[in-house]
């Protein structure tokens, strides 16, 4: 983030069966991806081919099959660190960042899994902290009730302190292996962390060498205040879901993001704000759009249809409409509110025509609650993407390929070389770990800083 012409940021984030939850509909599609190794390396692979900053892989800790109409994948999720350890070693430059739910989990084991991937891979793995939300996930951990934000928050505050301590309780030159005098280790070197909050207690020191990267990237999401600050304080790279608010909305969200990290002590370009982004893409606009329009028409009502709501935003009453029918045949459009009004736009921009459905503005407004959706030539996807940038709604975008594997290689083949022709992407890797993909330096030992502070 220190180069003299400002350059975009992406990540690409693994949704296996394609991040539409129809997209395993398709004829050919491959229903198998969150299991299925050859998919999965290829993917990396094809990510690295396309130079991104680093492979995201989300994780849950519950299997509710109630999610299936709306997002499949998350039923089924391989174990992030896992899959980002195995991943690491069928590519060479490309970072991953690796999700943990840290209000069930162990902040000494996820930091010993950490550095030994960090090494592994020479320095190339992330972590993303969530807090979790669903409230199945506690009878799955011997708890009866899961959490509340508060509490959440404040465990992960100090789970991040214990994490940070122990990837520091060894200095970078504490293993002499010093063949002359038979000592392998400077016990002098090696410290034990004895970290006491209010809910852990851990004394360390790790039994795994500080990390390639000195303190391994650190990534959050969410947009309450607790998480703004939580990324403030501590995160490298913010994702957000900023890219539902509009462009007007993102660049306020993207201000008040910078805004907070001075009061921890860090500078705006001391972490980067990553909206996600949903990218439809083919070489026409028609195409695009056709590929949008079949996706769209194999979803099923149930998890994807709610009239109610719709009709809310709308400031309309939908009640009894034929969902098939022009939503311009079936209701006067000009009562419908502001808000509205960009909805059914975003619809007919979406689906490619004006005669939109009530069904169609319903699908479009669902998905878009997710992420921004963009459907269309490379030059609009790119269009649109050097706007958000350029404009200070973002330093980089996740991309959220609706179908697996076809469009991340839409992506990497068609939207690519279109940022390079621009000058907004790297053509080449000029780092090979993830902190420098992003500019930041590597941070001191904090027991090396006091030792030099004392002399």
């Amino acid at each position: 983030m220190a180069d003299e012409r400002r350059q975009l940021h992406l990540g690409f984030t693994i949704w296996p069966t394609g991040f539409h939850p129809a997209a395993w509909r398709l004829d050919g599609a491959q229903t198998d991806g969150n299991s299925n190794p050859r998919l999965l390396r290829e993917a990396a692979r094809t990510a690295e081919r396309g130079k991104f900053d680093f492979f995201f892989i989300g994780d849950r800790v519950v299997g509710l099959t109630s999610s299936q109409f709306a997002a499949p994948n998350e039923v089924l999720r391989p174990e992030a660190l896992t899959l980002a350890s195995h991943l690491a070693a069928v590519t060479e430059n490309l970072g991953f960042v690796a999700t943990v739910n840290t209000t069930y989990a162990e902040p000494y084991n996820v930091a010993r899994s950490l550095a030994t991937i960090d090494h592994l891979s020479g320095g190339r793995i992330g972590l993303n902290v969530v807090t979790g939300k669903n409230e199945e996930a506690a009878r799955n951990f011997s708890r009866e009730h899961h959490w509340d934000n508060d509490r959440r928050y404040d465990w992960a505050t100090e789970f991040i302190e214990v994490l940070q301590g122990l990837w520091d309780s060894w200095e970078d030159d504490a293993r002499i292996a010093d063949r002359a005098n038979g000592i392998f280790v400077d016990e002098n070197r090696v410290h034990a962390l004895n970290y006491a909050g209010e809910f852990l207690q851990v004394a360390g020191p790790l039994n795994v060498e500080r990390p390639v990267q000195g303190q391994i990237p650190l990534v959050n999401a969410g947009a309450s205040e607790r998480s703004r600050e939580l990324g403030a304080r501590f995160s490298d790279i913010k994702f957000t879901n900023s890219s539902t608010l509009g462009l007007e909305g993102a660049i306020a969200s993207y201000a008040d993001l910078k805004s907070r990290l001075p009061k921890y002590g860090r500078a705006p370009q001391d972490q980067a704000i990553i909206p996600g982004t949903a990218v439809y893409v083919r070489e026409s606009a028609a195409a695009a759009h056709e590929h949008y329009r079949e996706l769209q028409s194999l979803l099923l009502a149930r998890g994807n249809v709610n009239v109610e709501k719709l009709g809310a935003e709308l400031g309309l009453d939908l009640t009894g409409l034929d969902l098939e029918a022009p939503i311009d045949d079936v209701a006067d459009v000009r009562q419908a509110s502001d808000q509205g009004r960009i909805i059914i736009d975003k619809a007919r921009e979406l689906f490619g025509h004006e005669r939109v459905t009530v069904r169609e503005v319903n699908l479009s407004f669902t998905r878009g609650s997710w992420f921004l959706e963009i459907v269309g030539d490379p030059s609009h996807v790119a269009d649109t993407l050097e706007e958000w940038f350029e404009r200070r709604a973002a330093d980089g975008f996740m991309i959220f390929p609706p179908t697996m594997p076809e469009g991340l290689d839409a992506f990497v083949d068609l939207v690519i070389p279109e940022l390079q022709r621009r000058g907004l992407f790297r053509t080449e890797y000029t780092s090979s770990t993830l902190r420098g993909h992003f500019g930041l330096k590597r941070p001191a030992n904090r027991y090396e800083l006091a030792a030099e502070g004392a002399r």
